[in-house]
């Protein structure tokens, strides 16, 4: 099999985890959960995150893409792609994400140097 594109790749991850966020949209209107009800069950019960964390790790390996990714790779990406494709603000973010300060949401989505470089481009003279 030949080596795939890198972006040809993460399209297929974004594939899938657009599929997850379709999923969970219909769980949610399936079932009536409270604030503190699991999102996902399985067989036994509550999923972990450990659960969780494997099964991202085989869907990346199930095509082929090379990395270290997790349940925690999932949370980073949906903040980034509410951040840069839907214009979510750096304080929604802080809140979803339980963060302290604007500073450490931008640290954690490594997306600030390239907002700032942005912003410079968009200078005209």
């Amino acid at each position: 099999m030949p080596p795939e594109s890198a972006t040809h790749l993460h399209d297929h991850l974004l594939k899938g985890i657009y599929l997850i966020a379709e999923m969970i949209v219909l769980l949610l209107a399936d079932h009536t959960l409270t604030d503190t009800a699991p999102l996902f069950v399985g067989q036994r019960g509550k999923m972990t995150v450990p659960t969780l964390s494997r099964m991202v790790n085989e869907w990346c390996n199930a095509i082929n893409l090379k990395g270290n990714y997790s349940s925690h790779s999932m949370r980073k990406t949906f903040g980034y792609h509410q951040r840069t494709r839907l214009n979510t603000s750096v304080a929604e973010l802080m809140v979803m994400f339980n963060h302290s300060s604007q500073k450490q949401t931008l640290d954690y989505l490594c997306i600030q140097p390239d907002e700032i470089r942005e912003a410079y481009l968009k200078l005209s003279y």
